[in-house]
């Protein structure tokens, strides 16, 4: 519960600082994830889950901006039972706040480019296989670290759609094996998001 309270302890002294420089923009996003666990029985981005949060940002020159977000996101991963599959079956659930850090470019009045790394903060997990939770003695690891890459397109000064990528640079667990080996320690969360944004300005 502790780290749930320093996310949003940071997010805060964030806002007030670019409050006190008086150029500040913020708002609301919310949207749908289709992601997938590199490394598991599953494969491919089969599993759905919604994300919402809040984010602000500030200029760092006439083209680009820096932009802190704090977000409610499900991850993780599906496999439906189909003849190809032997009617096997698998589900897992992953729920995180995340806190992206992004530098974002703009090439238009409309159009910008984001890249950046995000924290994240296990909050919840849920697995199962043919309808059993008897899965994998391997833990979950409470923290992660992600690099996150997106476009967004503006319809208005207010409303934007945003598409990003993100991809875990450290394993959401271990394989159950226990073999590591080189970029391949374990589990990664694989994630695409889609979400639909309301930005306001202290000069409205």
């Amino acid at each position: 519960m502790r780290i749930k309270y320093t996310l949003l302890t940071i997010f805060i002294c964030f806002n007030f600082a670019i409050i006190r420089g008086q150029n500040v923009k913020g708002g609301f996003l919310a949207g749908l994830n289709a992601t997938q666990v590199a490394g598991d029985v599953a494969s491919g981005y089969n599993k759905a889950g919604i994300v919402f949060g809040i984010f602000a940002n500030t200029d760092v020159s006439e083209n680009a901006e820096f932009q802190m977000e704090m977000m409610y996101i499900q991850k993780g991963s599906r496999m439906n039972p189909s003849e190809e599959n032997a009617y096997d079956s698998y589900l897992l659930r992953v729920n995180y706040i995340d806190l992206p850090f992004l530098y974002r470019y703009h090439f238009s009045d409309q159009i910008l480019f984001e890249v950046g790394l995000a924290y994240g903060y296990l909050i919840h997990h849920y697995e199962e296989a043919d309808l059993s939770t008897s899965v994998s003695a391997t833990s979950f690891n409470n923290h992660a670290l992600n690099v996150l890459a997106g476009l967004e397109y503006r319809f208005s000064d207010d409303f934007s759609f945003n598409f990003r990528s993100s991809n875990s640079i450290i394993p959401v667990r271990g394989h159950s094996s226990g073999v590591k080996r080189l970029f391949n320690s374990g589990q990664y969360n694989d994630v695409l998001s889609f979400t639909l944004r309301y930005q306001f300005s202290n000069d409205k």
